[in-house]
C-alpha cells in the first residue's frame, strides 16, 4: 500500500528531526531546519490539491459573475470586455495537475485584483451604478479574507 502525502510529509519531517538536525554544526540552520519542518507540518497534504482546485472555481465563480454583470449592459460590456474572456468554464482535463491548477489560480487571482481596480475607477465616474459598488465590495471582501486555511 502507498503511503498518503501527509504519511510522506510526516517521514520527511521525521528524517528532518532525527537524521539531519543533529548533523548541523549552525544553530542558524537547524533553526532554520525546524522552520522548514514547522512549515511542512501546517499544510494538509492530503487534501491540497482538491482544497486548491475549490480555490480555482470559486475565483472563476466571481470572474463568470464579473462577465454576467458586464454582459447586462452595452457600456460595461465594452469596457470589461477583456475581463471577461477570463472566463470559459470549470477547471477541465488540462488543469489536472497541481502546478496547472497553481497557474489558473494565480491568473484568476490577478484579473479579480484587476476587475476590483476598474470597478473602483468605474464606481467613481458612476456613482449611481449600485449593481457595481456592490459587486466591487463582493470581489474586495473575498481578496481581502485570502486563500482557505490550508
Amino acid at each position: 500500500m502507498r503511503p498518503t502525502p501527509a504519511e510522506t510529509i510526516a517521514g520527511v519531517r521525521t528524517i528532518l528531526r532525527d537524521v539531519v538536525e543533529p548533523a548541523v554544526d549552525s544553530e542558524y540552520a537547524r533553526a532554520r531546519l525546524r522552520e522548514i519542518r514547522a512549515v511542512l507540518a501546517q499544510t494538509d497534504w492530503d487534501n491540497a490539491a482538491l482544497r486548491l482546485r475549490r480555490e480555482v472555481e470559486g475565483l472563476r465563480a466571481l470572474l463568470a459573475e464579473i462577465r454576467d454583470w458586464a454582459e447586462d449592459d452595452p457600456e460595461r460590456s465594452s469596457a470589461f470586455a477583456d475581463l471577461a474572456g477570463e472566463v470559459t468554464g470549470p477547471a477541465g482535463p488540462d488543469q489536472e495537475t497541481f502546478s496547472a491548477l497553481n497557474d489558473l489560480r494565480a491568473a484568476h487571482a490577478a484579473a479579480l485584483v484587476e476587475a476590483a481596480d476598474r470597478l473602483a475607477g468605474w464606481t467613481r465616474s458612476r456613482p449611481r451604478d449600485e449593481s457595481a459598488r456592490e459587486l466591487r465590495l463582493r470581489l474586495i471582501g473575498h481578496l481581502a479574507a485570502g486563500p482557505p486555511a490550508r
